[in-house]
């Protein structure tokens, strides 16, 4: 009886082998789908970059276009830019099809501008038909997004979000 006195005391003692580590960094914050409007800009590196505008309230998709025509301050103040610029942009479809006519470009296939115009786009009008949906069913890489250019009337897509994020 006394062993297993023995044996219990140096349990208590041992405190299950976990030590004190203090902080210890695990990397970055977990990611994945958010709830909420997002809007998409250019970073300075040329990449899409999705901005929270949290509470920010849309009645239809085509919402997006007068609060992608420029970033805040502090999106400023982040490198943050937009290529949406001018108007009108028409906005048309519904469900999980949308199609946006883009004034007064010409489509070049080749260029990382036009990429990222449509990417702002078709990402920031993906986020908002998802939003809109009440039934939370639409999530935005279920919606399809093409992009006309109106002036050369080429067009890209449809495009899905994640086509313009890798």
């Amino acid at each position: 009886m006394a062993h297993m006195g023995v044996v219990l005391l140096a349990l208590v003692l041992a405190g299950c082998g976990v030590r004190p580590t203090g902080v210890v960094d695990a990397g970055t914050p977990a990611s994945g789908l958010t709830k909420g409007l997002r809007l998409y800009f250019v970073s300075e590196a040329g990449r899409l970059e999705g901005v929270p505008r949290p509470g920010q309230e849309i009645r239809e998709p085509a919402d997006v276009i007068k609060l992608l025509m420029g970033p805040s301050e502090s999106e400023k103040r982040s490198g943050l830019t937009t290529l949406v610029s001018g108007g009108p942009y028409d906005v048309t479809g519904k469900g999980d099809r949308l199609s946006v006519r883009v004034p007064g470009w010409e489509l070049d296939p080749a260029s990382v501008q036009h990429r990222n115009l449509a990417g702002q786009l078709v990402c920031s009008l993906a986020r908002a038909r998802s939003v809109l949906d009440r039934s939370g069913r639409t999530r935005p890489d279920d919606v399809r997004v093409t992009v006309v250019f109106a002036a050369g009337g080429g067009e890209l897509g449809p495009h899905v979000c994640s086509d313009f994020l890798t």
